[in-house]
């Protein structure tokens, strides 16, 4: 008998442990304001060339959980690296209270968007990346990029105050996406290339 309860007492405590951590999420302040580092035009953008971009871009998050590398990439950028995932979170550029000539390159959350929610994180290091794009989607963009990868340490999780990306977010540059005939050329040289080896 004392068996079998104290079996379902660890039931019981292995239930509500599993159910926990299957709802841990953490959370981290979705905005580039206090990290100044402005999301900057490309050449070949059509904007001007090293100042911010405007309320046409919107801003996206990618997170990996633990610690990783990725180099901030424009409009080749892969539309979401292996391993990472997308946060359900997006802002505009240049609204609100960074709208104006002052405000271009900086987004800052609104309502629900102020916070990413990172609906998976339990603990421990986690990496991110800011994408920024143009149109209705990264996938559909004309131009795009994101930044080089940093990692937190740790990010806040239950009823603690939210934390920033901080000093690890740095300035990146959208670039146009190139065209698919560009791509299929590439190809063709390559494979040139390699039949011209084989002959020598």
């Amino acid at each position: 008998m004392k068996r079998k309860l104290a079996a379902a007492i660890l039931g019981i405590a292995a239930s509500v442990g599993l159910a926990t951590s299957a709802h841990a999420q953490g959370f981290v302040t979705f905005g580039n304001y206090n990290s100044s580092a402005p999301v900057n035009y490309g050449a070949g953008t059509g904007g001007p060339v090293g100042t911010g971009v405007n309320s046409s871009y919107t801003a996206g998050l990618w997170y990996f959980l633990g610690t990783t590398s990725l180099a901030s990439a424009g409009g080749n950028a892969s539309q979401l690296p292996a391993g990472w995932e997308a946060a359900t979170v997006a802002a505009q550029f240049n609204v609100g209270q960074f709208a104006g000539p002052a405000g271009v390159g900086f987004f800052s959350g609104t309502g629900a968007n102020s916070t990413a929610t990172i609906a998976d994180y339990t603990s421990g290091p986690i990496t991110f990346s800011v994408i920024s794009y143009d149109g209705s989607s990264f996938a559909s963009a004309n131009n795009r990029g994101n930044s080089a990868g940093f990692t937190l340490p740790s990010i806040t999780t239950g009823n603690g105050a939210v934390g920033e990306f901080g000093p690890g977010l740095t300035s990146f540059s959208v670039l146009p996406v190139p065209e698919p005939s560009i791509f299929a050329l590439s190809g063709l040289a390559g494979a040139a290339l390699m039949l011209i080896r084989r002959k020598k």
